[in-house]
């Protein structure tokens, strides 16, 4: 596993970097197939603000910690991730013990506009990514593991990039372009 130790806004010495290392190693006991890991360390007034991103094949996770103490936030961002592993590892036991006849639920042709004089939305933050290959339910997987919403990802099976999202009864749409 590659890892990569990033400071923003302060000085990182030697004993912090080999605590973040060796925090970071661990992750690796509980899923063999990390390829690249990136912690950023940043100081911002009296916090501490540890991020972590691990790159797996199919996968990513990521996790925030924010406390007053660096080892503390360290801690924290370690817990996060390898909670997140766990939580994938048992739904890829689970996909196994499933039969594969199971279809992905999407329902076809819903949309709605809505035209109402309202004032213009702002947008308050923006984030981009490199969306990575992935099939439809390789995607719902990922978009549980980082417990959101919605996940736009490239569709490995068409080149696409789709977007999967959860429904308010509890299934789930996919999303794809129709450039027809």
């Amino acid at each position: 596993m590659k890892i990569i130790i990033t400071g923003r806004h302060l000085e990182l010495d030697d004993d912090i970097r080999s605590y973040a290392e060796k925090k970071l190693l661990k992750a690796e006991t509980y899923f063999d197939h990390i390829i690249e890991a990136h912690m950023i360390l940043s100081a911002e007034k009296h916090r501490r603000i540890v991020e972590v991103t691990l790159n797996a094949k199919h996968v990513t996770f990521h996790a925030t910690e924010e406390t007053e103490d660096l080892r503390s936030s360290i801690d924290g961002v370690v817990e996060k991730v390898d909670a997140q592993i766990k939580k994938y590892k048992e739904k890829l036991k689970d996909r196994k013990h499933r039969s594969r006849s199971a279809a992905l639920g999407v329902e076809e042709g819903s949309s709605s506009v809505e035209n109402d004089s309202e004032p213009e939305p702002q947008i308050v933050k923006v984030k981009r990514f490199a969306p990575k290959p992935m099939t439809a339910r390789e995607a719902v997987m990922q978009m549980n593991l980082l417990e959101n919403d919605f996940l736009m990802f490239s569709n490995s099976q068409t080149n696409q990039v789709n977007v999967v999202y959860r429904r308010k009864d509890g299934s789930y749409g996919l999303v794809e372009p129709d450039f027809e």
